[in-house]
């Protein structure tokens, strides 16, 4: 059974932000309203040599310049979407709401081919090296050919009866190797092209006396920094482990489904109850936190600049410098309903939203 975190009346009631000097600016460079509302978290942007695309849930897919927000083009679908998108050299993967992986045709905009999944996928899928690769509901990983949809590797392991809904659990690095958070605090790196573990180990143990103590699924996306990587779970850990035999370098007792940063100094996450927290890449240590934005429900951050941006469940934009901390600039938006995974070359986000939203976020 999957569990989605959700709201109640007993939540703890955020604190207004304080009056703070704001020391920088933010600034909306575009902003499109075409897609249609959804799960945000299934429907991830992609850039493809200065486009983006883009899908949402009613069988939607644009293709938009990233210069001003131009749509491009624009295919539908009679399908319903179930998340998006992986984009290739020639062609771009959705799955669908009844359960099939689709690779669709970049220029004649026509579906290529379609793969039955063994249950839906919320979470978007990736393409490198001539391989689509999907993760279905029940935790399987499946890889495709990207030529023909051929299906080439299974990669599964058996998971508890309580596990929460995830979208953002693995990530292709290059045209070698995937990394797969799984539930139970479980992680692999596997082989793109053949589906074998490389290495297979617990960056947090269960322990508790009920199903629900034990959960800690690594619910966020790990992220490779050099010799490093660096992962969170819900309920259980944040750390770093060598990316080579997935020794621990160090751990620190944590909780978040909301994504992990790393730079060459720290590790960045928010913990579940939305506190911002900066660790010492090398050994963990705290080097600051900022409970400003405590009890909100908050996006996945992102790096914009030398500071990290965050977006709330209204839509109001902040920005924290990475260094100290320290909140630097906040703006209002348009964005409701949740964030998907947004995109960051440094210097601009690419963010899309649950109500339908796409924009360009900048300095």
């Amino acid at each position: 059974m999957a569990l989605l975190a959700c709201s109640t009346n007993s939540d703890p009631v955020p604190k207004p932000v304080p009056d703070i000097v704001l020391s920088e600016e933010l600034n909306i460079k575009w902003l499109l309203g075409v897609l249609s509302s959804g799960v945000a978290a299934s429907f991830v942007p992609t850039i493809d040599n200065g486009t983006i695309f883009t899908a949402d849930r009613a069988g939607n897919i644009f293709r938009i310049d990233q210069t001003d927000g131009t749509v491009i083009s624009h295919f539908h679908s009679k399908r319903k979407f179930s998340s998006g998108t992986a984009v290739s050299s020639n062609s771009i993967f959705v799955t669908t709401v009844d359960g099939y992986l689709l690779s669709i045709d970049k220029v004649a905009r026509k579906i290529n081919w379609q793969a039955e999944l063994p249950t839906i996928s919320v979470e978007a899928p990736q393409v490198s090296n001539g391989i689509v690769v999907v993760r279905t509901n029940d935790s399987e990983i499946l890889a495709y050919n990207a030529s023909n949809g051929s299906l080439l590797w299974v990669y599964q392991k058996t998971i508890p009866s309580l596990t929460l809904r995830v979208y953002n659990t693995f990530q292709i690095i290059g045209k070698d190797v995937v990394i797969v958070g799984q539930a139970s605090g479980r992680m692999s790196l596997l082989n793109l092209n053949t589906g074998i573990p490389i290495w297979e180990n617990y960056v947090a143990i269960p322990s508790g006396a009920t199903e629900l103590d034990k959960m800690n699924d690594v619910s966020v996306r790990p992220v490779l920094n050099g010799n490093q990587i660096c992962v969170a779970t819900y309920n259980g850990k944040i750390t770093c482990i060598d990316a080579m035999n997935s020794s621990k370098i160090w751990a620190n007792n944590f909780s978040t489904s909301y994504g992990v940063l790393v730079d060459e100094q720290n590790v960045y996450s928010i913990s579940q109850d939305g506190v911002l927290y900066a660790y010492d890449k090398n050994n963990g240590n705290k080097i600051w936190s900022n409970d400003v934005l405590q009890y909100r429900s908050l996006s996945i951050p992102i790096f914009l600049n030398n500071n990290i941006l965050v977006i709330d469940k209204d839509g109001k934009i902040y920005l924290f410098n990475r260094n100290d901390g320290k909140m630097v600039a906040m703006k209002s938006s348009s964005f409701k309903d949740g964030i998907a995974y947004p995109w960051s070359d440094g210097k601009r986000v690419i963010i899309q939203s649950g109500n339908g939203v796409i924009a360009e976020i900048i300095q």
